[in-house]
């Protein structure tokens, strides 16, 4: 079977040129990017670990990297009904239902519903648009996933600091220019920064981008990574980028 039979009404079926692994999404909806490909590649989870992804969306970090790391266990949360159910048949499709559990709540509820001190792992690719600091898209489903109008940075942090086991990682991308604001609300939750990396356009153009990694309740001591470069002078991807996307780890 083509995998059509898992569509509704103007999906389409991706290939995410990972292990065969493919993901449902909607032209209408927001659809995953380059950053939650540097993400997942930026992540470092052990073989067994039990990660949770706040705020899915049609679920490509859990699937990319169930796909990619075999041992892998994710809760998958998403507020939108319509992305949940999408995340669901995707999860289904490549055949990780029995790795990947996608939960419909808001993600301040995590901690209460699915439990306190649980987790390995938190990931998230947040909404990167400051409350009130930019115009939303009159689609509300790409307003939510795109500006903090369903959440926002302190509640990300607060209920992943919640989820996770002392010793726990949070792996992180947003804006660049939140940086300070990330490291402070990280510092208020006991999850100190330990590794950062910055994320160019272009060679000698301003970061835009910033991978996190914080550790709970861990010492002192943070890793400045290089930069990662993105395009090359001709706006072709570079060669990191090139092997991000064909799953190598590159940090």
């Amino acid at each position: 079977m083509d995998g059509s039979e898992w569509l509704r009404e103007g999906e389409r079926l991706d290939d995410l040129q990972a292990e065969g692994a493919r993901i449902i999404q909607h032209p209408h909806r927001f659809r995953f990017g380059t950053d939650a490909v540097l993400l997942q590649n930026f992540a470092r989870l052990q073989p067994r670990a039990r990660a949770i992804d706040l705020g899915t969306g049609t679920g490509i970090l859990p699937i990319l990297l169930c796909a990619r790391n075999e041992g892998l266990t994710f809760d998958a949360v998403e507020i939108q009904p319509d992305c949940a159910d999408m995340a669901r048949r995707s999860v289904a499709l490549n055949g990780m239902s029995g790795r990947i559990c996608v939960h419909e709540m808001d993600l301040k509820d995590a901690p209460a519903r699915l439990g306190r001190d649980r987790y390995d792992a938190v990931l998230c690719n947040p909404p990167y648009g400051k409350r009130g600091g930019a115009l939303h898209n009159p689609n509300d489903a790409l307003a939510i996933a795109r500006h903090e109008i369903a959440t926002d940075l302190a509640s990300v942090v607060a209920s992943g600091a919640a989820l996770l086991k002392n010793g726990g990682r949070f792996f992180l991308i947003h804006q660049a220019d939140r940086l300070p604001e990330i490291a402070w609300r990280m510092h208020e939750e006991e999850l100190p920064l330990k590794r950062v990396r910055l994320v160019q356009p272009g060679a000698g153009k301003r970061a835009h981008l910033v991978l996190v990694e914080a550790v709970k309740q861990a010492g002192e001591g943070c890793v400045m990574l290089p930069p990662l470069v993105l395009h090359d002078e001709n706006g072709r991807p570079t060669g990191e980028l090139q092997r991000i996307y064909n799953g190598e780890k590159t940090v």
